[in-house]
């Protein structure tokens, strides 16, 4: 698969059990349907970092993009749609609508999953907890 920011070939990266596709120019990552999620609840803070330590800058081999961000699953005719992923920071992701899987940029997972661990810690179910549960379950996501 190519990376749709730069067109750099990904590399598999192994985190909690999963297997993702990131891209060691723009240190982008794609995440297949459910990957996310399973990821963002299991609450790892530092989770880029751990990856970077982990699998460093290895050579790899740049490629072109020429338009709009392409699903690297899906090919060349699905193209990525913007959408938020957070309910309380403005956290924007690339999301294909035919295989359902996301594209981060670099820092968007931290960002993501820093969101979750601040919503856990809410122990007065006031209305921002019941807005994000509300939301979270709309979305499937509960």
């Amino acid at each position: 698969m190519k990376c749709p920011r730069d067109g750099t070939e990904l590399q598999t990266v192994e985190i909690l059990d999963l297997e993702l596709d990131k891209c060691h120019t723009c240190d982008g990552m794609w995440f297949d349907h459910r990957e996310l999620d399973r990821i963002r609840d299991a609450q790892v803070e530092g989770v880029e970092e751990v990856i970077e330590r982990k699998y460093g800058d290895p050579e790899v081999e740049t490629g072109e993009v020429a338009g709009h961000m392409r699903c690297p699953r899906c090919g060349e005719d699905t193209r990525l749609i913007r959408r938020h992923y957070t309910y309380t920071k403005p956290v924007e992701v690339d999301y294909c609508p035919k295989c359902y899987g996301f594209w981060l940029d670099d820092g968007e997972l931290d960002a993501i999953v820093g969101e979750r661990t601040s919503l856990g810690q809410i122990r007065d179910p006031g209305p921002l907890k019941r807005f994000a549960q509300a939301m979270a379950k709309l979305l499937g996501r509960d």
